[in-house]
Formats: C-alpha cells, sequence, structure tokens
C-alpha cells in the first residue's frame, strides 16, 4: 500500500520556491536593472525609455513652444571658451527706430478735423513756410512767420483771413495785426480788431482800376497820393480780446520827386519823414512805441507823398497775416503789377507763404478762357521771383451757385476753375487747397444758404460760414505742418 504526499507547504512559510518561478524573478530584475543603468550618468541619456522625474521634459517643452531652441545638454565645466570677432551693429531685428513714430500722414491728419489735406506734388512746396513755423514755434528770437494772403471780395473784408489770424497766433505767438491799406477804397474794405480811418484828401490807383501808369500799387494792390492836411489813423483794437498789442508801425511809402512830408504822431510824440528822392524806391519808416495798446496818426504835411499802408508788428515771436484783398478782382490783375517794384515790396515785407485765392469773379464769364492756365501760371511765376524765398499756394474758390430749372445748383464753371487752378499748382511747384471741396464740393454753396452760412446773393459766405472756411484752411495748414514735421524733427533747432 502506498504511503500519501505530504500537503503543500501554506504561503510566506520559507519553504523552496518551485524552479519555474525563480527564473522569472531573476529575468525580470536583470531587466529592471538594464533599465536603469542609463540613469546612473548623463552620458547614457540616449539609451534612457523615458525623462528623469528630475529633469525637464524636452517633449513637452517643444508641444508648447515650437519655435524654441533646443535645450543643450552637456556638462557644466570650468575654463575659457574662445571667441570670434565682433561687433555691435543694429539691425531691423534688434535696433528701435531711430524716431519714435512714423512719418505721419497729412490726409489723415486733416480728416481728423474734418478738413482736407493741401495738396503739394513737389512734397516740398511749403518748405519754407513749414520751416518758418517750425522757428516761430520753438520761439527762435526774431522768428516771425508773415503770410500774404491775396484774393477778392472775401479777403477784402478779412473774412476767412480773419479767422486764419486769431487761429494762428493763439497757437503761435502774435507778432502784430499786420498790413492795412492807408484808406478805403472800396465800401466794402474792412479788418478784424484794429481801428483805422481817413480823411478826405487821398486819392487812389487799384489793380482794378482806376489804374496807375507806373504799375507801382505797394504791397496790397493799391497807391495812395495824399493832398496837404490828408490824415488816417491805425490803431490796436478797442474791443474784444485780438489785437491788443502793438510795439512798431511800419509806414510803406514810395520814395519821389514829388513826395512831401508826413507829420507822425503817437500821444503827444510827433515825429515827421521825407518821401521825397530822386528816384521811385520802396521804403518804410517805422515809429516804435512801447509794447501794447497805441494809435497812430499820419498827415500830410507838404507835397504830393505816395503811401501804400501801415503794418502793425510787435516785437514778438509769432505769426502775422496780411489780407490783401481786391474787391472784384482777379487774378490775371496781379500781373499789372511792376515785377521790379513788387520784388521791392516783397523783400521789404519778407512773407514766408504767400496765398493766391480768386476765381469767384472770374466765374462770371460764361465760360473758362482757353488761356486761363497760361495767365494763372504767368502770375504764379511772376510771384516765385518777386518772393523766392516764399512758399506759395493757391486756395481754389468757393462753391457758387445758380437757380436753374429744377433748383440752385452748382455754377459749372466752378468746378472748371477749380480743376485749372490744381493744374497750375502742379505744374508750378506750388501747394494747392481745394476750398470748393472742403465746403462739401457739388452743391454746398446751396446747403450753406439754408445753414445761415451764405449770402442770399449765392456766392459770399456769412461771417459765420468765413469763419467755419477759415478753420478748415486753418486746420489743413496746421496738420500738414505736423506731418511735416514728422518728417523733419530737427527743424526749428
Amino acid at each position: 500500500m502506498q504511503t500519501p504526499a505530504p500537503p503543500a507547504p501554506p504561503a510566506g512559510s520559507g519553504a523552496a520556491k518551485s524552479p519555474r518561478v525563480s527564473k522569472t524573478s531573476i529575468a525580470i530584475g536583470v531587466m529592471l536593472v538594464l533599465l536603469a543603468v542609463p540613469y546612473a550618468s548623463p552620458k547614457l541619456a540616449g539609451y534612457r525609455v523615458a525623462p528623469a522625474p528630475w529633469e525637464p521634459d524636452v517633449t513637452a517643452e517643444a508641444a508648447t513652444n515650437v519655435a524654441a531652441p533646443p535645450i543643450a545638454r552637456t556638462e557644466l565645466t570650468q575654463g575659457e571658451t574662445t571667441l570670434k570677432a565682433s561687433k555691435n551693429e543694429a539691425t531691423v531685428t534688434n535696433a528701435l527706430p531711430d524716431t519714435p513714430r512714423a512719418p505721419l500722414d497729412a490726409n489723415a491728419l486733416a480728416k481728423t478735423k474734418g478738413s482736407i489735406a493741401v495738396e503739394d506734388a513737389t512734397g516740398t512746396a511749403l518748405d519754407a513756410f513749414y520751416t518758418s513755423l517750425a522757428k516761430t514755434k520753438a520761439k527762435k528770437p526774431g522768428a516771425v512767420t508773415r503770410v500774404l494772403h491775396y484774393g477778392d471780395s472775401v479777403i477784402t473784408s478779412d473774412y476767412i483771413s480773419g479767422t486764419m489770424r486769431r487761429k494762428l497766433q493763439a497757437a503761435l505767438g502774435d507778432s502784430g495785426h499786420g498790413f492795412l491799406l492807408v484808406a478805403n477804397p472800396w465800401e466794402w474794405y474792412f479788418h478784424n480788431d484794429v481801428v483805422h480811418g481817413a480823411s478826405e484828401g487821398w486819392s487812389s490807383s487799384r489793380i482794378t482800376g482806376p489804374l496807375t501808369r507806373d504799375g507801382m500799387y505797394g504791397l496790397g494792390g493799391v497807391t495812395f497820393t495824399g493832398s496837404p492836411g490828408a490824415s488816417a489813423f491805425f490803431g490796436t483794437a478797442d474791443r474784444g480780446t485780438y489785437g491788443k498789442k502793438v510795439s512798431r508801425f511800419d509806414v510803406y511809402y514810395l520814395e519821389t520827386q514829388s513826395g512831401g512830408e508826413v507829420e507822425a504822431k503817437v500821444g503827444s510824440t510827433v515825429e515827421r519823414f521825407s518821401t521825397k528822392g530822386e528816384d521811385k524806391v520802396s521804403r518804410i519808416k517805422s515809429i516804435t512805441v512801447p509794447d501794447g495798446e497805441a494809435r497812430l496818426n499820419l498827415r500830410v504835411v507838404s507835397g504830393s507823398p505816395r503811401l501804400f499802408g501801415v503794418a502793425l508788428e510787435r516785437d514778438e515771436t509769432g505769426v502775422v497775416y496780411d489780407a490783401l484783398g481786391a474787391n472784384g478782382a482777379r487774378a490775371e490783375l496781379l500781373n499789372g503789377i511792376n515785377a521790379a517794384h513788387w520784388g521791392e515790396q516783397m523783400a521789404l515785407r519778407k512773407p514766408a507763404l504767400i496765398v493766391l485765392q480768386y476765381g469767384t469773379n472770374e466765374s462770371e464769364a460764361p465760360g473758362l478762357a482757353a488761356d486761363y492756365e497760361r495767365t494763372l501760371g504767368a502770375v504764379v511765376a511772376k510771384l516765385k521771383a518777386a518772393a523766392p524765398k516764399a512758399s506759395i499756394l493757391i486756395a481754389a474758390p468757393l462753391d457758387r451757385a445758380e437757380n436753374a430749372e429744377g433748383g440752385t445748383r452748382t455754377k459749372p464753371i466752378i468746378k472748371k476753375l477749380v480743376a485749372a487752378q490744381k493744374n497750375v499748382a502742379k505744374e508750378s511747384g506750388v501747394a494747392f487747397w481745394n476750398t470748393f471741396e472742403a465746403m462739401g464740393g457739388e452743391g454746398s454753396m446751396a446747403a450753406w444758404m439754408k445753414k445761415g452760412l451764405a449770402g442770399g446773393d449765392l456766392t459770399h459766405p456769412t461771417p459765420a460760414g468765413a469763419e467755419v472756411i477759415g478753420k478748415l484752411f486753418d486746420d489743413a495748414l496746421m496738420t500738414g505742418f505736423e506731418a511735416w514735421l514728422s518728417r523733419h524733427p530737427d527743424a526749428g533747432k
């Protein structure tokens, strides 16, 4: 009879394991040892099956930052490394820009003000004006910027120009009211922010007629001859806040053989000067006064002196704005001024900018003259010769309306005039500002009349309308100046 086998020992009793179990355990242990060996040295990192917990996960980093450079896994050692020659060079990828911002766009700036930009095909037509303004803005000693605004009845009444004067002086400084004619050659003649008057005894010749044979009309297109006893006065404003100071009265006159004695009186101070001379030469007699309110009285003592006007000036950095309008004027009438004489006047006045604003009276004709562009171009050329250091700007005429079948409309000739003036400005290399478009273009005069900005004649603005145009023009010039300064950051220094 066989003896039964003993029962298996309970687990954990320490009895010997089966041969199969022992081999498996050994195999697993050896494998774990082999897998652990690469983690013992960084040099064996390439044999690792997974990142070590104490090292960054390069795969995860790459997933979150694709552009990140690879991490160098090198040993930290002591010593030195040899460097190549190098140089600190600025490139587009590392250097800050030389200026804080890119040049500004004049068109965009003008639009922010509700205006339209001044057009300049050359890009340099207003350099003389803006360079002068930059010096004025920087308060350089003696930096006075003078603007001469020639035009027709709108400028004769100091419309547009009056607003321009106030705005420019408020922003950049008041250097005086500027030029006034001796007496009123037209009932329409008026200037804001001054007191001015004349007695009988003056006669005048004008570019609009009656004409003078020698073509010497002075700065404002009018020459005055006084008989003994004739007088005129010029002074600072007696009301309001503008035009309250003057420090010098500059009397513009023509030295002639038939000249005479003129008395200049300010307060209790009286001075006489002679206008006699062998040749006809443009002169200035300056009468200085303490800066403040003052009035100059001129009186013809003897002879027949020829006077042009008086400029109210201040010895302060700022702007002077001369309104030189002539009732019924057309641009072509400026060709009647003696060229050498006009050059003398410009040399005495030293303008930085000259504005030509005509077209309303030209629009009286049934159609645009065939030679209009040639005639206007000749005026611009003549003015360039007379004032070679000044910028020149052609300002388009205002809209002008007429009653026609179907209602009130813009006169067709206005648009032709504007286009012609724009062509002349481009061909002559001068600036151009489109007053017509700034007002709103086609049909704007009729719309302005409904708003109280234009008169019933469908031609002239009201004072309120003129102020709007003056603001639009000022905004156009000043945003253009801002854009120019962004391209000339050292101007005025």
